[in-house]
C-alpha cells in the first residue's frame, strides 16, 4: 500500500519524533511517503494515489494546526485516515472535533488502555478505533557504540538530569519534573556528590550532545510523563487568570489547590517517557520517582526507586556507589528492555501495520489490489512541502537550532500561542505568522 504521512518538519529536531517517522519508512511493509503540512499549508498532494493518509502528532490537532486546505482534502479522501496523537489533556474537545470532522477511523493514542473510554467515549466515536501506543520507544542504536560504552560504575558524573518546568495547569506530574531535580541537586551539593542537574530552558541539551551527556552519567533521574489535568474545553488558562485577578497574592500552590487539583484525574495518564528508553539504551542507571511507568520497567530490577518525599535518598546513593550493583542493573535493564525488542521502533511499526491491515480486511479486496498497484515515484527533493520517501530532519546544528536565541524565541512564542483562546488565535494568526516569518524564517 501507499501511505502518506502529514507532519510538521520543523519539529523533527527531537530524536524521538524524527526516529518514529523514519521507522515508518524503514520498517513498514507498506510504502511510506511524507509531506510537511504547516498550519497555513494550502496545497496538498493528490490523495487518490494513496491507500491511507496519516496525520502525525507533530501537527497538534488540539490547537487547530490543520489548515483548511488539508482538512478539505482529508474529508474528501475515501481511504483509511488514521492519526497519531499525544498531549491529549490539552484542549481535548478540539481534538474530538477534528477526529470527527476529518473522519479518522483509527487513532493511535497515548492514553493508557484503561482510560480510553473516559477520554474518548464510544458513544461520541462509534466509528473510530482507539489503540494505545507509547510516547516513545527504544532509540536506534549503533552496536559499535554499545560495545564502546564505558560501564556506569566508571563514569565521571554520579547523576545527571535535564528537566523542564511546566505551567501549573499540568498538575502534579508536571511539578515532579522540577521537584526531583531540585531535591536531588540539593542532596548532592550537601554531600559533595558529582552531579549535573538542571531544569531551565537554557540548560537543555539536544541532538548528539544529549547522547554524550547520558553516557557520561552513572545514573539519570526521571519521573512519569503526562498530565492528569484535562483541559476539556480549553478554558483552563482563563480560569487560572480569573483566579489570579480575584487573588492577586495567590501562590502557585494556591492556584493548584483551588483550581487545578479538583480537575486532576489521578493515575489516568501516568506513562513512561522516551527518556527512560534513551537512558537504558545508553546503559545508564535510572533513578525514578516511584510509579508504574506503563509496565515497561520494574523497581529494583530495572531502576532504583526514589520516594517522592526524598526519605530514601541516602539508600539510593549508597546503591549508586556500589559498582557491581549499578553495572548489573544497567545490563539487566538493557537486556530486558532493549534486548527483548518489545519496545523498539520495528515492533512499534509492526503494531501499526497490523492495525492498518485489520482495517483493510473489511474493505473490498479488488479495490485494495487496484489501489496498491498505483506507483508513486520516489522523490529526492527534501524541501519542505514536497513529498519525500523519508522525513526531513530539522538540524539542531543550524543557525536557528533549538539552542539558538532565535529558536528560544520561537519556543516561547509557541508556548504562549498554544495557551491563547482559539477565537483570539484565529483573529491574530495572519499578523503573528508574518512577525515570526521575519524573526525565524527557517521555521517556515
Amino acid at each position: 500500500m501507499n501511505i502518506l504521512y502529514l507532519y510538521n518538519a520543523t519539529q523533527t529536531y527531537t530524536n524521538t519524533l524524527y526516529e518514529q517517522l523514519a521507522a515508518l519508512a524503514n520498517f513498514s511493509c507498506s510504502r511510506a511517503f511524507f509531506m510537511h503540512a504547516a498550519p497555513d499549508c494550502e496545497a496538498i498532494a493528490d490523495l487518490s494515489r494513496f491507500d491511507a493518509v496519516c496525520v502525525h502528532y507533530s501537527i497538534r490537532l488540539p490547537f487547530d494546526q490543520l489548515s483548511p486546505g488539508v482538512v478539505s482534502a482529508l474529508q474528501g479522501f475515501h481511504g483509511l485516515k488514521f492519526l497519531f496523537i499525544q498531549d491529549e489533556y490539552d484542549n481535548t474537545h478540539r481534538a474530538w472535533h477534528w477526529i470527527k470532522s476529518v473522519g479518522f477511523q483509527l487513532v493511535f493514542t497515548v492514553v493508557p488502555e484503561a482510560g480510553i473510554a473516559r477520554v474518548y467515549p464510544s458513544e461520541v466515536f462509534p466509528n473510530t478505533r482507539f489503540v494505545t501506543s507509547l510516547t516513545g520507544y527504544v532509540p536506534f542504536i549503533d552496536l559499535v557504540d554499545v560495545g564502546a560504552m564505558v560501564p556506569p560504575s566508571r563514569r565521571s558524573l554520579v547523576i545527571g538530569y535535564r528537566g523542564r518546568p511546566l505551567p501549573v495547569r499540568y498538575g502534579a506530574l508536571g511539578f515532579e519534573k522540577v521537584e526531583i531535580g531540585r531535591m536531588v541537586r540539593t542532596y548532592c551539593e550537601q554531600h559533595g556528590i558529582a552531579s549535573d542537574i538542571a531544569w531551565t530552558e537554557e540548560a537543555r541539551i539536544y541532538g548528539p550532545d544529549w547522547n554524550v551527556f547520558m553516557r557520561s552519567c552513572r545514573a539519570m533521574l526521571g519521573s512519569e510523563s503526562g498530565s492528569n489535568v484535562f483541559d476539556w474545553d480549553g478554558q483552563l488558562p482563563s480560569r487560572i487568570n480569573e483566579f489570579k485577578k480575584r487573588n492577586p497574592l495567590a501562590k502557585e500552590s494556591d492556584i493548584y489547590d483551588q483550581v487545578i487539583k479538583p480537575m486532576e484525574l489521578d493515575g489516568l495518564m501516568n506513562q513512561v517517557s522516551a527518556r527512560v528508553f534513551e537512558a537504558i539504551a545508553a546503559k545508564t542507571v535510572l533513578v525514578l520517582f516511584e510509579g508504574s511507568y506503563s509496565g515497561v520497567v520494574i523497581p529494583d530490577e530495572h531502576f532504583i526507586p526514589l520516594k517522592k518525599d526524598g526519605s530514601n535518598l541516602a539508600e539510593v546513593f549508597a546503591k549508586l556507589t556500589d559498582a557491581n550493583y549499578v553495572d548489573a542493573m544497567a545490563e539487566r535493564a538493557y537486556r530486558d528492555v532493549v534486548g527483548s525488542e518489545r519496545f523498539g521502533f520495528p515492533a512499534f511499526v509492526e503494531f501499526v501495520d497490523r492495525e492498518i491491515a485489520s482495517f483493510f480486511k473489511s474493505q473490498s479486496a479488488d479495490i485494495l489490489h487496484e489501489r496498491a498497484k498505483r506507483y508513486i515515484p520516489a522523490s529526492t527533493n527534501t524541501a519542505l512541502g514536497q513529498i519525500t520517501t523519508m522525513p526531513s530532519r530539522f538540524s539542531p546544528n543550524s543557525p536557528n537550532s533549538p539552542n539558538s536565541p532565535n529558536s528560544l524565541l520561537w519556543d516561547v512564542a509557541v508556548l504562549v500561542w498554544e495557551r491563547m483562546p482559539t477565537s483570539f488565535q484565529k483573529r491574530v494568526y495572519p499578523m503573528a505568522r508574518g512577525i515570526m516569518k521575519l524573526v525565524v524564517p527557517e521555521r517556515y
